[in-house]
């Protein structure tokens, strides 16, 4: 194994023996050789490779443990860590431009995910047993019944005045003070994602992104004729801030859109710390933060996160949201609070859809108002995180060695990584042929990243068919590491 660095250099050239090979495997993970949560080679398949004894490459391991670089997994062998997705070197983090394909990959995953037989695990769809279906039925049914014009009346822009404020007194959890006429609806989060770009950015503009990304902000970026530049997300971590910084002094980025809480697909959430740099940086820098917080109601924890909203003191940060994760995905209910944008968010808003439907608006708030939002969810979170461990257990007994998950703090949503030998793509479509879905890693940049990659959706109703459908997913993993045999396909 050759080393990458200067043979001149006399700092290398005069330390031990295992801190160079450690180096020389340092400087691999960053180049990309050895991909975040790969197994790196054993110890003495090391040793044979680089004509070293086993106790000079335990030496090196050891070193690399210390530094964070990989990790042990009991009878496992060696594996780097997840976090060092963040040490890629900048000069890999440029623009880019979505070429369409994205697009095109996801028109075909969505029209599966619309096939009744097929186990959802690719859509982040919660199931219907996970939403307050009969208390919305009996508020439509109660508003038809006794106010049936509610059909036949426009709620213009910026929407309706009591599902605003129902919002405002919500959003008092997550540390914002707003008042109803700082909020406007949208058709769901993506609209008002959409929104936000439009106002901050024109064509040819760069947007610092997540990568992996939400994909819809990627659909977004190609709409919108836009750049994107893919800052690294770590599971744990969240965004990786350093890169941030660099890219907003090498690039004239315009806004970043971010997920502080239970970000898709990683699960990460943001530490308190992390929120007022990503805040400090994007006054510094001029660029307006874009916060997604659809899964934000979502957290596990007693109590919800704070948004980045609540510390926006000079109007850098625009709030987007909806009720498509927590309470209905076909209302097509959400909003945006978009600060000193908030006027031209409206026009954008009144021109492109004139008004949302009156009658979901107005169920939404009834619902909202009555106090049984926070008992279902409640209920809910407690379910997903049930639904999380089994996962996780399954996963941990029926993948391949060398497997990994995220560790989501809220929302529904698993970020697996496969060893690097597994292709996520041929997994999907295996995987349809069994009639199960999962939603490969490319789908989440705009870059060939991810390719061992796939996120999973654990809202769904986990009964015998669940658990044999996520085996399943497991055994085609295996099989791609080791082909079957005569004997085993004839079976």
């Amino acid at each position: 194994m050759a080393s990458s660095y200067d043979p001149i250099d006399q700092r290398f050239m005069e330390c031990p023996l295992y801190e160079k090979i450690a180096k020389q495997i340092e400087q691999q993970v960053h180049e990309g050789i050895f991909l975040p949560g790969a197994k790196i080679p054993s110890v003495r398949k090391s040793s044979k490779q680089m004509e070293v004894s086993v106790a000079t490459v335990l030496q090196a391991y050891s070193l690399l443990e210390d530094r964070g670089v990989i990790k042990a997994r009991p009878q496992k062998g060696y594996f780097v860590q997840e976090n060092q997705l963040q040490a890629l070197p900048l000069a890999k983090i440029t623009p880019t431009k979505n070429d369409g394909s994205i697009h095109a990959l996801l028109r075909r995953l969505l029209h599966a995910s619309q096939d009744e037989n097929i186990i959802q695990f690719g859509a982040a769809i919660p199931k219907s047993q996970f939403l307050p279906i009969r208390q919305l039925q009996r508020s439509v049914g109660r508003l038809m019944r006794l106010e049936p014009e509610i059909c036949a009346a426009y709620e213009f822009t910026p929407g309706s005045p009591s599902l605003r404020r129902q919002i405002a007194i919500r959003m008092l959890d997550s540390g914002c003070q707003l008042q109803p006429d700082d909020i406007t609806i949208t058709l769901g989060c993506q609209n008002a994602l959409m929104l936000s770009l439009q106002v901050v950015a024109k064509a040819g503009d760069t947007i610092a992104i997540e990568s992996p990304a939400y994909h819809g902000v990627l659909q977004a970026i190609e709409v919108l004729n836009l750049k994107a530049v893919e800052i690294p997300c770590s599971p744990s971590t969240g965004i990786d801030l350093a890169l941030l910084e660099s890219a907003a002094i090498e690039w004239n980025i315009k806004a970043c859109i971010v997920t502080p809480n239970n970000q898709n697909p990683v699960g990460a959430t943001l530490n308190q710390q992390a929120r007022q740099q990503l805040i400090d940086q994007s006054i510094t820098h001029n660029f307006t933060l874009i916060e997604d917080d659809v899964y934000g109601e979502l957290s596990y924890a007693d109590r919800r996160e704070r948004a980045l909203k609540a510390d926006d003191k000079q109007g850098t940060v625009i709030y987007c949201s909806s009720f498509s994760k927590s309470i209905a995905p076909g209302f097509r209910i959400g909003w945006v609070v978009g600060g000193r944008f908030q006027t031209q968010i409206e026009h954008y808003a009144y021109v492109q859809s004139l008004a949302i439907p009156t009658l979901t608006q107005t169920a939404i708030a009834n619902f909202l108002e009555n106090g049984a939002y926070d008992r279902h969810l409640r209920k809910t979170r407690l379910a997903y995180q049930d639904n999380l461990a089994r996962c996780q257990a399954l996963i941990e007994e029926h993948f391949p060695a060398g497997t990994q998950t995220s560790s989501p703090k809220g929302g529904f949503l698993l970020w697996v990584i496969l060893p690097d030998s597994i292709n996520a793509m041929t997994l999907h479509t295996q995987a349809l042929e069994k009639d199960i879905g999962v939603l490969p890693g490319l789908a989440f940049s705009l870059t060939a990243q991810f390719s061992h990659h796939f996120r999973l959706n654990y809202a769904l109703n986990w009964d015998n068919k669940t658990d044999a459908a996520l085996k399943e997913l497991g055994r085609l993993c295996q099989q791609q590491i080791q082909p079957q045999t005569p004997q085993q396909i004839q079976a």
